[in-house]
C-alpha cells in the first residue's frame, strides 16, 4: 500500500512536469520513474512515525465529596530508525505543563544483546511495562505507585522512568518468544530529566522466565541512593516477584513488592484478572494491598475494584472502574472513575 501511494505521488509530479513541458510518458521513462520511486521511498522511510493518544477522565470520590472532569494525558510519540540497527523514540505529554517522558536511542546488536540509553521506564516490575492504553485498570497498583518511581515514598514522581543506560535481550527463542528475557540498567535515580545530585548511581534489573508463550514468571531488583549529597542521602531497596498468564481472552497477573526506604520497610501485593467475554468487552476485577510501614499496623490499605473495558473501535477505549477503598488511616470510601482513550 505504501509503495502504491508513493508511486501515485511520483506519477502525479511527473505528469505535472510532462504537461508543462509538453512531453509524454513512454516506456523508456519507466526505469527513471522507478528510480524516483525508490528515492522517495527511502526518504519517507527516514521520517519518524507519529503515534499517540488522548485520555480524558471523570472521577467521583466520596472521601472528599468531589467530582470532576479532566484531560489526564495528551501524548505524542515519534519513533524512527536511523539505520537498521539503530532506532530512537521521543514521547511528550502535553497535558498540563508539557514534559518529555521518553527520549532514548537503541542499538539492536542481536536478539541476545541490545543497548538503550536516555530516558525511559526503569526495568522493574511487570506492571511498569504497561502503557495506560492497555493497563486493565485506571490506576496503577499501590505498590507500583509507591515503590516504582510514580509517587515513590522516597520522593520521586516520574511515571516509572529515569535517565540512564540499560542492556536487554533474550535467550532460547521458541515459537516467536524467548524462554528467558533480561533487562538491567544503571540510572541517576532522580526521575525524569533530572541530573544526579549524589555520588552514587542506582541499579535496576528484571529477569523474566517464559515457560510457555502465555505464562511469565518475573523477578525484579532495585538498589540506589536518593537525596542531595550535601544535605544527606538515604538508601532505597526494592524487590519484586510476579506471575502473569495472558492469552487472547484471559489475563491474570499478580505481583508482590517489598521496599526499604531509609530504614522503613514497606510491602504490597495486587492480583488482577480480566476476561474478554466479547472482542469488545472485558470485565475486570482486582485486589490491591499496600502497607507503607510494616511496623505500623494502621498503615494497611486495601482496595477492591470491579471494572469494564469497552473497545468500540480499535483506536478507541472506554474504561469504567468502581473501587471500594478501605484505608488504614482514613474512613472507608468509594471511587468511581470513567476514562476515554482515543489512539492515533
Amino acid at each position: 500500500m505504501k509503495k502504491v501511494i508513493v508511486l501515485l505521488i511520483v506519477l502525479s509530479a511527473y505528469g505535472s512536469v510532462a504537461a508543462q513541458t509538453g512531453a509524454g510518458t513512454t516506456n523508456g521513462d519507466l526505469p527513471a520513474l522507478e528510480k524516483r520511486v525508490e528515492r522517495v521511498e527511502k526518504a519517507i522511510s527516514k521520517l519518524p512515525k507519529v503515534s499517540g493518544f488522548l485520555n480524558m477522565r471523570y472521577q467521583w470520590d466520596s472521601s472528599d465529596r468531589t467530582n470532576s472532569f479532566d484531560i489526564r494525558r495528551i501524548r505524542v510519540n515519534l519513533k524512527g530508525e536511523l539505520i537498521p540497527s539503530f532506532d530512537y523514540s521521543l514521547q511528550v505529554d502535553f497535558a498540563g505543563s508539557p514534559r518529555i517522558l521518553d527520549a532514548y536511542i537503541r542499538y539492536k546488536a542481536a536478539r541476545q544483546f541490545n543497548i538503550q540509553a536516555g530516558e525511559f521506564k526503569i526495568p522493574f516490575s511487570m506492571e511498569n511495562t504497561y502503557s495506560p492504553t492497555v493497563l486493565e485498570t485506571s490506576e496503577n497498583s499501590m505498590a507500583i505507585s509507591r515503590l516504582c518511581n510514580y509517587s515513590d515514598i522516597s520522593g520521586t514522581a516520574s511515571n516509572g522512568r529515569d535517565v540512564g543506560i540499560a542492556f536487554y535481550g533474550g535467550f532460547w527463542e521458541k515459537d516467536g518468544y524467548n524462554v528467558l528475557d533480561y533487562n538491567i540498567g544503571v540510572f541517576n535515580g532522580n526521575g525524569i530529566n533530572v541530573k544526579d545530585d549524589n555520588r552514587a548511581k542506582d541499579f535496576s534489573g528484571r529477569l523474566t522466565v517464559n515457560p510457555t508463550r502465555h505464562l511469565s514468571l518475573s523477578g525484579s531488583y532495585y538498589y540506589g541512593t536518593f537525596g542531595k549529597q550535601e544535605e544527606g542521602t538515604h538508601n532505597r531497596t526494592r524487590i519484586g516477584a510476579g506471575i502473569c498468564w495472558e492469552d487472547q481472552r484471559l489475563i491474570v497477573r499478580s505481583e508482590y513488592i517489598y521496599g526499604k526506604t531509609a530504614g522503613m520497610k514497606s510491602e504490597g501485593v495486587y492480583a488482577v484478572a480480566g476476561y474478554f467475554v466479547h472482542p469488545k468487552f472485558q470485565p475486570v476485577i482486582k485486589y490491591d494491598f499496600f502497607r507503607e510501614d510494616r511496623s505500623d499496623a494502621s498503615s494497611k490499605d486495601n482496595c477492591y475494584l470491579v471494572g469494564l473495558n469497552y473497545y468500540p473501535f480499535t483506536f478507541m477505549r472506554l474504561q469504567a472502574n468502581y473501587t471500594y477503598k478501605d484505608m488504614g488511616k482514613s474512613p472507608a470510601s468509594h471511587l468511581l472513575s470513567l476514562q476515554f482513550f482515543a489512539m492515533f
